[in-house]
């Protein structure tokens, strides 16, 4: 028998939350995205829903084949980022690819060094795509922490490609300030070292000529 009631405390990161039945007196009940069954789109916390109660072996209440209570109006056809908007990131992106370019052809990033942001950019991309993936399946997301600290460490132009191609992490105010906030940090340490780093080893290798 079907129940209805409204979800509660939905962790959007871990994918479950918990459904309160709106008859007073009944328990809350647990349930997973698995068991919400509106296809394309995600749980909401304060949605009504209805239910079917099972009550497991540990005495505690689940909720299955969850759905929606009211049809949820369609969703507006998606639209690529304003270019309005979008550009001082591009500009921002083309400036640094561009400065990193000079820097190795000027020998103050050794090629190496380039080729280890290179294949950050890429594990960043793929991280990025694994999340999405994980979201559209209600599995196990990436954690945001993790995607900051590969944006960090010098894969965030990786990730800024990864968030126009694939529109993933786009629409969330906290998280875009906090990869703007990783950029920017990454961008002060990086051109420290590349405008640094000859200084010592000269000094180092001096004392051999």
């Amino acid at each position: 028998m079907e129940i209805l009631g409204k979800v509660v405390d939905w962790n959007e990161e871990r994918g479950y939350g918990f459904v309160q039945p709106l008859d007073a007196g009944q328990p809350r009940a647990f349930f997973h995205v698995r068991d919400y069954r509106q296809d394309g789109r995600r749980p909401e916390t304060g949605e009504l829903v209805k239910f079917i109660a099972q009550r497991q072996a540990d005495g505690r209440w689940r909720a299955s084949s969850v759905r929606r209570a009211v049809a949820p109006k369609s969703p507006p056809p998606a639209r690529a980022p304003s270019p309005a908007r979008a550009w001082p990131g591009w500009l921002l992106l083309a400036a640094h690819l561009a400065g990193l370019a000079w820097a190795v052809h000027a020998q103050r990033l050794p090629a190496l060094a380039a080729m280890l942001l290179f294949g950050l950019c890429c594990v960043t991309w793929i991280a990025y795509a694994l999340d999405k993936h994980a979201a559209q399946r209600g599995r196990r997301r990436t954690p945001e922490a993790t995607l900051h600290l590969l944006e960090l460490a010098g894969g965030w132009p990786g990730a800024l490609l990864a968030q126009r191609a694939l529109r993933h992490k786009t629409r969330k105010h906290s998280y875009r300030v906090a990869f703007w906030w990783m950029v920017l940090l990454n961008l002060m340490l990086t051109w420290a070292w590349i405008l640094d780093w000859p200084q010592p080893w000269a000094t180092m290798l001096s004392p051999l000529h």
